[in-house]
């Protein structure tokens, strides 16, 4: 089995909404066709962000959001936040979220981030477990304020 990372393209939006769907139990809130086209343009543009998908024997089984954040402390030194971080239910355990979070590390390391930063929800437990055995920590409480 073959796991290759890399840069979502145009023709893979659909797949990447269906894979983001399976991050909640709770049916999530459809996008117009015109909403995803907006939001995909203004994620190409958006400075410091990758959308990358990982594929199995070029089939899609992952994805994940990182952007590299600029930065004042650390000597300047950038870090990296990731996101939405799925593997399709029928590709788990099989290395792709631990290639898709290996080429995030490295993406990072070579913008000379000084740190990779994730919030997972409390109840994905498994999830966690998977983080920690990639060497994160839990070091912070995470606030949010859902508008």
């Amino acid at each position: 089995m073959a796991v290759e990372v890399r840069e979502v393209e145009e023709a893979d939006v659909e797949v990447v909404l269906m894979l983001l769907g399976q991050l909640s139990d709770s049916p999530a809130e459809a996008c117009s066709p015109v909403d995803v086209r907006r939001t995909w343009q203004k994620i190409r543009r958006q400075h410091g962000r990758t959308l990358l998908v990982a594929t199995v024997d070029g089939t899609p089984a992952g994805t994940a959001d990182v952007t590299i954040v600029p930065n004042f402390t650390h000597g300047c030194r950038p870090w990296a936040i990731v996101e939405n971080v799925v593997v399709d239910r029928r590709q788990r355990r099989r290395g792709v979220g631990r290639a898709l979070l290996a080429d995030i590390i490295r993406r990072a390391h070579d913008n000379g981030c000084y740190k990779v930063q994730l919030l997972s929800n409390r109840r994905r437990t498994e999830a966690h477990v998977f983080y920690r055995s990639l060497g994160f920590e839990t070091t912070a409480e995470g606030f949010r304020l859902y508008l």
